[in-house]
This record gives C-alpha cells, structure tokens and sequence, in this order.
C-alpha cells in the first residue's frame, strides 16, 4: 500500500507543549471487510451524510455505503465496482449530491444516484491519461460544482500544478490550471516525493481563495528535496495568484501530505508526515499577527510511550475546538512496521488548554481484529469518530470503526 512506503526526514530538537494523556478505549469495529463482500478495502477515508450513512470507496474500486439500521448495529451495502481503483483520497461530494473522488492513476471519477434508486459511474477527467504515481490529489468541490485538486504531474515546470475542473457547456469538463509550482514555491511532483505518491490536498474559505502544502519545494535545503511549503491561492477576476505562507525546515515539521483545516476563525491547521522533535511529524497552527502568517507546532510526535507517528491524514475539529486525527504508524503494536518502526497507528484528541494544548490517544490499533494504519476519521452528530483501516479485519482486508471519545 503506497501509504506505507514514505521515507521520513528526521529533524532536530523541538518540545511537544503537554504530554500524553492515556484515554479511556472505546472502539468498536462496524465492519469488517472480506474477499466474497466488499472486496479488499477499505482506502483512504470515508464521507458521512447528515443522516449518519458512511460512504468510502476500496483499493479495489468497490463504492460502498454503511448505514445505521436503527437497532444499534450497521448494514453494508455495495453500490457499484467502479473503476476507481487505488484511490487518492476520501470521497467529496456537491450540493447535487454527486460523488467524486480521484486515484492513482491520475482519472477523475463521478458517482452520481440514478432515477432507479442505484448508482451511475462516469469519467470527468483523465488528467495524466494514466500516468501512475502522480497524484492527483484528494479533491475539493465548491458550491457551483466545480472540482479543485492538485496534480503531481507535468505543469509549466514538471513540478505539478493546481487546477480546476469545471462542467462545460457540451456535457463534458474543462480543466483550468491555475497554478503551476517552481520548486521555490512548492514542489509537488514525484521527483520530490517519495514511492508513496501522496499528495495533500485543497481548503477553500469563504472568499474563494484556495490553501493547500507541497510535500516537498521551498526554500530550506535542511531536507533533500526541501521540506514543503503551505502555499495559498487568491482569484481576482479569474487571475490567481500564490502567497507562500509557511517554508517548513524539518525542526518544525517536513513533507506534508494532508489537506489542512480552516477554522472560523481564519486558522490553518495541518500536519506533517515528519520532522519535528523526533523526526515522526508535528501538528501544526498557522495564524495571522497583524496580517502576517505565524506557524508554531503545537504536538510533536514521538512513537513513544503510546504516542502515534507520521499522520498523513486531515484534521477535524469539534464545537469545542478539539482536534482529532490520525497517525499511518505509532501506538507501540508489533503486530504492524513502517521501515524500521512498529505500530499500528492511532486516533488522538488535542485540547486546547490556554495557549497550549493536550494530547489524549483515544485508540491504539493492535492490527488484528480492530484494524490498522488509519486514513483520518469523521465526525459524527453524536459526536464520536468513524474512520477506516487499511488492515486488519478478515484475512487483513480492513475495518470501519467508531470510537467514543
């Protein structure tokens, strides 16, 4: 699985603000995935509805749907074998109520419900015209249905770009490249990256304006292809143009590979597959002082005493301005290795506490019967998180689980 293969860059000193607090466990596996249903799965995230059904999409390609049967328990339910095969990122969704999400191979797939109460696959876009290893990135849809995403390759540079698809006038989509990457500025082709081809993906605000990290580029030589940038995008009058707002240099964090999180408050919060104090990535803050960005991290992971290590997938964020995510290794299981560390990944709640913050692990996968290696989680009106692991289940074909924090 490409989420495995990232070769991390250690990273010099740095303190994590408050230490870990052990929480109760409280998780419970919804589904367990096998070959003769649902195939082998689940990858790279789910999408929940307002009515609580989880959406995500296999390895394989299989859309499926996991739906709360009113007795405490949960119904699966294979809505089509599409030909998204390896995807990119978790499923997004439009006002129409249209699916789409991308893969490895650099195609963008629709799903869209039919008149007949199914499901209906089409081809938007084959931006690399399979090209594997290239992204493009998990994507973002706006309002008036167009899809945003970045592409690892070709661009004016061969550093990839940002772009934007677009429904047309003859039933088709038309793609618009409104970025393209310099290495200065970001860098987000494979040549910057490593075998894993993971690229973060977009947050929009409310103005329209687009942020977004490259795993690699920049301007701090301390890792080898630079440690990546959080770049943003602002559109005027169909003109956009981007504002580096954080060069990370490995002490704070390198190789982001995650879509960030954009509180209301104007925040941009995000993690880093590594660097940091012991080199297994940061979570991090960027916030505006008198107009300026200002990035601080506040948790570096250790791989220690519980603790996760590399998250590689987005944040959420509850009423209270609790955090929670995920991390691909950590949690001391030997039942799971990333290179040369152990552990099965984790789920873990930051609280703020002041200016500082504390984190709590909520679950430590053991990688048999409750899963492993994570790809984020969800929050649901109940207020506990649903998420899916790559492993672990039935013959390792992966889980959906919720935990109760």
């Amino acid at each position: 699985m490409h989420q495995l293969t990232r070769i991390l860059t250690a990273a010099l000193c740095l303190t994590s603000f408050l230490t870990i607090a052990q929480a109760a466990d409280k998780e419970t596996v919804l589904y367990r995935f096998d070959h003769a249903s649902g195939g082998s799965g689940p990858a790279n995230g789910l999408y929940m509805d307002q009515s609580g059904n989880l959406f995500g999409l296999g390895l394989s390609g299989v859309f499926f749907e996991l739906s709360p049967n009113g007795s405490g328990g949960w119904n699966y339910s294979e809505l089509l074998a599409s030909d998204c095969s390896y995807p990119t990122g978790p499923l997004v969704r439009d006002q129409a109520g249209n699916f789409y999400a991308a893969n490895f191979f650099g195609t963008v797939y629709q799903f869209s419900p039919s008149a007949s109460g199914g499901w209906n696959e089409s081809l938007v876009y084959d931006i690399n015209s399979g090209l594997s290893g290239a992204g493009p990135s998990n994507l973002l849809v706006d309002a008036a249905g167009n899809v945003y995403g970045i592409n690892g390759a070709n661009g004016a540079n061969g550093l990839g770009y940002v772009f934007q698809l677009s429904p047309n006038s003859s039933g088709g989509w038309s793609l618009t490249d409104l970025h393209d990457f310099n290495g200065t500025d970001g860098d987000a082709s494979p040549s910057g990256m490593t075998a894993s081809g993971i690229l973060g993906g977009l947050t929009m605000d409310a103005s329209g304006n687009l942020y977004g990290v490259t795993y690699a580029g920049g301007s701090n030589s301390t890792c080898g292809s630079k440690c990546g940038v959080v770049f943003r995008l602002t559109n005027k009058s169909g003109i956009w143009t981007e504002t580096v707002l954080h060069t990370f240099n490995g002490t704070d964090g390198s190789g982001p590979d995650a879509a960030m999180l954009l509180d209301a408050a104007g925040n941009l919060f995000g993690t880093t597959a590594g660097g940091g104090a012991s080199g297994f990535g940061v979570v991090f803050e960027i916030s505006l002082v008198s107009g300026k960005p200002l990035t601080h991290v506040i948790h570096s992971f250790t791989n220690a005493n519980g603790d996760g290590a590399y998250p590689q997938a987005a944040l959420i964020m509850d009423a209270s301005g609790n955090l929670y995510g995920s991390t691909t290794s950590g949690g001391e299981s030997f039942n799971c290795s990333v290179e040369q560390d152990n552990g099965c990944g984790t789920v873990f709640k930051l609280s703020p506490v002041g200016q500082q913050w504390k984190e709590s692990l909520l679950h430590a996968f053991k990688g048999n019967g409750d899963g492993g290696f994570p790809s984020g989680v969800v929050l649901g009106t109940n207020g506990n998180l649903y998420g899916d692991g790559f492993t672990g289940g039935i013959f390792s074909q992966g889980v959906v689980f919720e935990i109760k924090p």
